[in-house]
């Protein structure tokens, strides 16, 4: 048997194939055409199909789509056309126009100009030997058609049913006398029409293992805090800090917290340098010892948390209003540098709260002026924007986790009450508006805006105060968006103060403070399950959780200052609490934590690791029946692993604070993903 022994080792055996499916999760998106236009065309910019009164298609309307930017390895299930009538009065109330939709081949630019152009023969019935692809039709009180398309017919790949990942359909009717114009991309392009742009709607599945082991969002984004979806056989009894270096400077501060972000297992800081340096503030990516692996330079201090998406590239967009993107894979090289007025064609300038990414790409970003959706990079069009009415203000957006519905807080500034906000994600229509029977979130002049945190796709808790509040309120919704039951939990203080931001792990557990002490949502009773044992811990205190439900919390409010770990037992709900040393400073609101374990934390001036020293687990065997994938396995003293093989789907990290040992037997098949880890 071979045994591994060094002070400190990183071995990673990785050979990429495409994984099996394990446990697919279903999704919505929208994919905007690259190309929407109508022939002929009059001028107006519209979209129309029309025929004479002898039944001649006199205008269809095109579409090119590009589903190549669809996340990796999403399987299709369903595609749907959708275009937004405009009101006919010329059409009686008996009338009814069919519109069919023909899949075409991809060699037409947009330039044509004749209906009768050779690149346009497909878009012929008798040229086109597929047939309608699509039906739908249009009545007087009619505002929009869903045009169900008969492909993909089962789930598949997009390279499967679309070989270049381009789809190109037109829109068409031969009913005599009947003419319906619908919204095009150009004629949607104004606040209140920017819903209307035609779309391709997407219901697709995709396999989370192993594209989503290095994306950890930040607590800002509390529906993402276990989409990272990592396990751990075992919790922390004890823990020690390490001071990292970083390169120098100051990390930064987003509004009252710090921004820090994982990616690969490792820690990624964002700096402003001190004077003599000339780029000022810099993205660096470093390696578990806190040297610098890369730094790119940036305009300007960030306004946003800075987000990954599953592709490895991160957003980050700065007080000036800034969005850059950085391909983490190829040491931050710079993919897209715009200002957001130019993307948004005016439409915001800046942001007044952190931005959101959907697992498709979808950016949020929430302004003075109100939330824009852009569709994914590289299009990066408006999918929809909510103007918020005269003195309102907008938070951040959260998503249900299947993205097809959007949830935020609307403030009246000058009534100090506030609102939640469900929007169907697909269109950006509002499906419900709750009372107003949140506070204003006004602390002195300025309002600091909490994020909804959303379980599973009909539960939405919302804390009546940025950081903590005495009153958690929650908002119960049905299959369509709308609210059907309004419910709080108070901690009973005249201050607002008892209740922590809740945070909800991967099997839907709600953990939270309350009244200085952990506590689970018990959904039965609607109350706080109170951990009496645990740690006290201020309310104010930023609460994390991996996939195993253990609970980890930073208490920068305390003294002295505290990170502590819980585990999901109300009997011995204690793991481990650890001071933090008053000399290195105030730690900020924020707290990350990194696959195999690692928790990370920042001052001012500091970047600070907080690592096992022992765990309840003082040796570890792994066999083939308890060999799960995205999970960590850490040890006091040893792991062995049997004589097994580890499968194409499986990642993991082996963590020992002493040897690791494999047995005889034991294979990694192409595929696998492992990572060996010894000592602290």
């Amino acid at each position: 048997m071979k045994k591994i022994r060094y002070s400190y080792i990183l071995a990673v055996l990785l050979l990429l194939t495409k994984p099996q499916t394990l446990l697919a999760q279903s999704k919505y998106t929208v994919v905007l055409p690259q190309i929407d236009m109508a022939l002929q065309s009059d001028g107006s910019g519209d979209l129309r199909v029309a025929a004479d009164d002898k039944g001649n298609e006199t205008y269809k309307s095109f579409f090119k789509f590009d589903c190549n930017n669809l996340p990796a390895n999403a399987k299709v299930m369903t595609l749907n056309l959708k275009l937004y009538n405009m009101p006919n009065d010329k059409m009686s109330e008996f009338s009814v126009q069919t519109i069919t939709a023909l899949k075409g081949t991809n060699g037409w630019t947009g330039s044509e100009t004749s209906l009768n152009d050779p690149k346009l023969s497909w878009a012929i019935l008798s040229n086109n030997t597929e047939g309608p692809v699509g039906r739908a039709e249009i009545r007087k009180s009619t505002t929009s058609i869903a045009m169900k398309l008969k492909f993909p017919g089962s789930l598949k790949p997009v390279a499967d049913f679309l070989p270049d990942g381009i789809l190109s359909l037109a829109a068409r009717s031969p009913e005599k006398g009947q003419d319906t114009r619908f919204f095009s991309s150009k004629t949607a392009e104004s606040s209140s029409n920017f819903t209307k742009k035609p779309k391709l709607l997407v219901n697709y599945e995709i396999d989370p293992y192993p594209f989503r082991e290095d994306w950890a969002q930040s607590f800002g984004n509390m529906q993402h805090n276990s989409l990272l979806n990592w396990k751990s056989n075992t919790y922390v009894q004890e823990a020690q800090t390490r001071i990292l270096p970083y390169g120098g400077g100051y990390l930064q501060e987003v509004g009252s917290t710090g921004a820090l972000a994982i990616y690969k297992n490792l820690p990624l800081v964002f700096t402003q340098e001190t004077t003599g340096t000339p780029t000022v503030f810099n993205v660096k990516q470093l390696d578990s010892k806190g040297n610098v692996l890369w730094k790119q330079g940036v305009d300007d201090v960030a306004k946003s948390w800075p987000l990954i998406d599953e592709q490895g590239r991160l957003y980050y967009i700065s007080k000036s209003g800034k969005l850059s993107i950085l391909d983490l894979n190829n040491s931050g090289n710079i993919l897209f540098n715009k200002l957001l007025s130019e993307i948004t064609n005016q439409q915001l300038t800046t942001l007044n709260n952190t931005a959101t990414i959907g697992y498709d790409g979808t950016l949020y970003l929430p302004s003075d002026t109100g939330i824009v959706a852009l569709s994914a990079y590289p299009q990066l069009k408006i999918r929809w924007k909510y103007t918020p009415k005269t003195n309102e203000l907008c938070g951040p957006v959260s998503l249900s986790p299947d993205e097809s519905k959007s949830f935020f807080i609307v403030v009246d500034t000058q009534q100090k009450k506030s609102r939640l906000v469900v929007l169907d994600n697909l269109d950006g229509s509002i499906l419900a508006t709750s009372d107003t029977v949140l506070d204003g979130y006004q602390n002195d002049i300025n309002f600091y805006i909490p994020a909804p945190v959303v379980q599973d796709n009909t539960r939405v808790f919302v804390l009546n105060g940025f950081d903590n509040s005495n009153q958690l309120f929650v908002f119960d919704t049905d299959d369509k968006g709308a609210i059907v039951r309004t419910q709080f939990i108070t901690s009973g203080n005249s201050e607002n103060t008892g209740i922590s931001q809740p945070v909800i792990n991967a099997e839907s557990n709600v953990f939270l403070v309350f009244q200085s002490k952990l506590a689970k949502y018990n959904e039965k009773l609607n109350k706080a399950e109170v951990f009496e044992k645990s740690a006290t811990l201020n309310t104010a205190s930023i609460v994390l959780t991996d996939a195993s439900s253990r609970i980890y919390a930073t208490d920068p409010y305390s003294t002295p200052k505290m990170i502590l770990g819980f585990q999901n037992d109300i009997d011995n709900p204690n793991a481990f609490a650890m001071a933090i040393n008053p000399t290195i400073g105030y730690t900020r609101k924020n707290m990350v934590l990194a696959p195999d374990g690692t928790l990370y934390t920042a001052t001012a001036t500091n970047l600070i690791a907080v690592t096992a020293t022992k765990v309840a687990q003082n040796d570890a065997v792994i066999n083939q029946a308890n060999l799960k994938t995205n999970t960590v396995y850490r040890a006091t003293n040893s792991i062995t692993v049997e004589g097994i093989t580890v499968a194409p789907s499986v990642n993991v990290i082996l963590n020992s604070g002493g040897s690791i040992s494999f047995k005889p037997g034991f294979t990694v098949t192409k595929g696998a993903q492992l990572n060996c880890k010894t000592a602290n």
